[in-house]
């Protein structure tokens, strides 16, 4: 069953149809034709299917509903009581619902088509319907005015449902945000601490039992592993310092510069890894950093299973997205390896990294022997042209705005159409007339961006008409024309209501009623009798004449100028209370989810510092006193108290294995060569 929105408003069209014809001819007593009445409430009844599906099939809907109103002012061309074409005025509103529907629901293009198809539809049933040419103009430019102003309306309710939409959609995205807040925020630390494990930590056990194994061999390399631990270490010291650092709400950390791959690649050599690295094409921040993250961590792989293999690097960046590819060989030394000392999370990591830009990542073996990492990332998205979207807007808006401008002049000029045909104006004081009071209401396009500006010209233009009077460029007698200019006023008013300042929007009526009922006061009594003119007190009638007028307009004036004022600060409430329930309500889930990532926060900091810091301000403390057991030692306890708090920090139990097994005939070497040279130092 369709929602009762859709049915309600067909069902009233066609009931309110059937009141009027037949139904008011058979309330006289009179008869009707049965095929008439018969073909009528088929029409209606074809119109009304179609309107209840206009929100599914809008544009079939509108040709169903053109056909079925066609249909209806064929077979009744007119009674007694009334015009031709007027026996289905009700009907007939119809096709400018389901034009409404398709503007809403269908594009730019297919609704300015849609448009194009009713304008050449309505001029062929007005050529039909009208028995004299003169006014067939006039009334075909009226039916296409109007059919754009429905196609706009219906573009910006558009608008206004994808506004409502995306808010809704923010507000989604923040309450999922704050549920997941904590997590999140457990992912981006355990990352963070991963990386702090995976390259400096694994990075000094590799080179400490280098030194350790070829120590009687190569003197020099103790001292450089002693060096390069008393290094590292202290980085690892401060990494883990920053994490527990917790900023203060709402605070960010600084913009680092984009890491570079060139130097990660060196950093890799001097722990005695062959890496080559090809690249090409500048990437933005975001990419150059998660392809720096992820290429850390499958070096630091290697480094761990495949110590002192050839690895090859190559990254590209271009229209198409970024890829990063990662491949070693397999080979390495057996005493370099650091097997045991992954948490299971590497892969993890990288894949995260990759998906958050809207990448993939794949890693597993080459063919042949070896490892490959594999990621790639989709070329930025090209954000919509804001300023392309903003013109479409203001295009609908202009439609609109020209719209009631010329609803503003429509009395005026028919006034001025009246005294052209019965007075006898002339082209002249016609003319200035005419644009006298087209400057009147044109500033009303601007009432959006300038609603006081607007108000205040609309005030000044007032004084054009007696102006002209009082300059003799139009007769005293024609000064009654500028009456029906008042609608520029309410509009202006009502602009200034639900646009500007609202403390001191309450002016906007007393301006435009001090100006306006003055300016008709004067316009009045510019029309004295003319022996009242020539007595003595003329000038005191005058006055006393003006006064009164003023008075009596501005009685008049008073209740729809500040009905329109009233009117136009309501529209702001309703708007302003709907954008700060809509905005507050995502304000307090991002406060929220921040409130929960800073108590995650506090929670893993006590963690550090309670189970790793301790360890981790041993290595180069052990270093410094030149202990290399124990720079071993507390290097392996740092990483398993690191272990132990990702583990605490998952909300899954972490993999009982490794990303990646050791090559077997390495770990062969390992066993039975333990004494076996490597090449795993830091001058290589």
């Amino acid at each position: 069953m369709a929602h009762w929105r859709t049915w309600l408003l067909p069902t009233l069209l066609a009931a309110a149809q059937l009141a009027l014809w037949p139904g008011s001819v058979l309330a006289r007593g009179d008869s009707v034709e049965p095929a008439r009445a018969a073909a009528v409430v088929a029409a209606v009844a074809v119109v009304t299917a179609a309107l209840v599906q206009r929100r599914r099939t809008p544009v079939a809907g509108t040709a169903v509903v053109a056909a079925g109103i066609s249909l209806g002012i064929g077979v009744v061309p007119g009674e007694q009581f009334f015009a031709p074409g007027d026996v289905l005025t009700v009907l007939s509103v119809a096709d400018l619902v389901a034009l409404f529907s398709v503007a809403v629901v269908c594009s730019r293009r297919t609704t300015v088509l849609v448009l194009a198809g009713l304008g050449l539809w309505q001029a062929g049933l007005l050529a039909i319907q009208h028995e004299s040419a003169a006014d067939y103009p006039f009334d075909l430019v009226i039916a296409v005015c109007l059919y754009a102003l429905v196609a706009a309306s219906g573009r910006i309710r558009r608008r206004w449902i994808a506004d409502r939409s995306a808010v809704a959609h923010r507000l989604a995205e923040a309450q999922q945000a704050d549920r997941e807040a904590a997590a999140a925020e457990r992912g981006r630390l355990a990352r963070e601490l991963h990386d702090v494990t995976a390259h400096h930590l694994t990075s000094i056990v590799v080179n400490a039992s280098a030194a350790q194994f070829l120590g009687d061999q190569r003197p020099e390399l103790r001292a450089e592993a002693f060096d390069y631990a008393a290094r590292t270490g202290r980085d690892t010291l401060v990494a883990l310092r920053r994490l527990v650092a917790i900023l203060p709400f709402g605070e960010e950390s600084p913009a680092a510069a984009a890491p570079s791959l060139a130097d990660l690649a060196d950093d890799f050599r001097q722990l005695g890894q062959v890496v080559t690295l090809e690249t090409a094409g500048d990437p933005p921040p975001e990419v150059a950093e998660a392809m720096h993250g992820i290429a850390r961590e499958a070096l630091t792989n290697t480094l761990r299973y495949a110590a002192g293999g050839t690895v090859r690097l190559r990254f590209s960046y271009g229209p198409g997205g970024a890829e990063l590819l990662i491949d070693d060989d397999g080979a390495g030394d057996a005493a370099g390896q650091a097997t045991g000392l992954g948490g299971g999370r590497g892969l993890t990591g990288m894949r995260d990294r990759a998906q958050a830009l809207g990448g993939t990542l794949e890693a597993g073996p080459r063919d042949g022997s070896g490892w490959r990492v594999r990621a790639v990332l989709p070329p930025p998205s090209v954000p919509r042209n804001a300023g392309h979207l903003l013109g479409r807007w203001l295009r609908s808006q202009v439609v609109l705005d020209a719209g009631l401008v010329f609803l503003t002049l429509v009395l005026p000029l028919a006034g001025f159409t009246v005294v052209i045909e019965n007075d006898g104006m002339a082209p002249g004081p016609a003319a200035l007339v005419l644009l006298a009071v087209i400057a009147h209401s044109v500033p009303l396009l601007w009432r959006r961006q300038r609603p006081w500006a607007v108000l205040a010209t609309v005030a000044l233009t007032t004084w054009l008409g007696p102006l002209l009077v009082v300059t003799r460029a139009t007769p005293a007698d024609g000064g009654w024309l500028f009456l029906f200019s008042v609608g520029a006023d309410l509009a202006a008013v009502y602009a200034v209501a639900a646009r500007a300042r609202p403390s001191i929007s309450w002016l906007a009526p007393l301006v435009a009623l001090a100006s306006t009922a003055l300016a008709l006061g004067l316009l009045m009594a510019l029309e004295p009798p003319t022996d009242a003119v020539a007595k003595p007190d003329g000038p005191l009638i005058f006055v006393a004449l003006v006064a009164v007028v003023t008075a009596l307009a501005g009685l008049l004036l008073g209740v729809p100028l500040g009905g329109s004022w009233l009117a136009g600060y309501a529209a702001r409430r309703r708007r302003q209370g709907r954008l700060d329930r809509e905005e507050g309500a995502i304000a307090v889930a991002a406060a929220q989810a921040e409130l929960r990532a800073q108590d995650e926060r506090a929670r893993i900091a006590a963690g550090l510092r309670h189970a790793v810091l301790a360890h981790a301000a041993r290595v180069p403390q052990a270093a410094e006193e030149k202990d290399l057991t124990a720079v071993l030692g507390s290097a392996r306890e740092t990483l398993s108290a690191m272990r132990a708090l990702l583990d605490g920090l998952s909300d899954r139990p972490a993999p009982a294995a490794p990303e990646r097994a050791p090559e077997p005939a390495s770990e062969q070497a390992s066993e039975q060569a333990p004494e076996q040279e490597v090449r795993s130092s830091p001058s290589g």
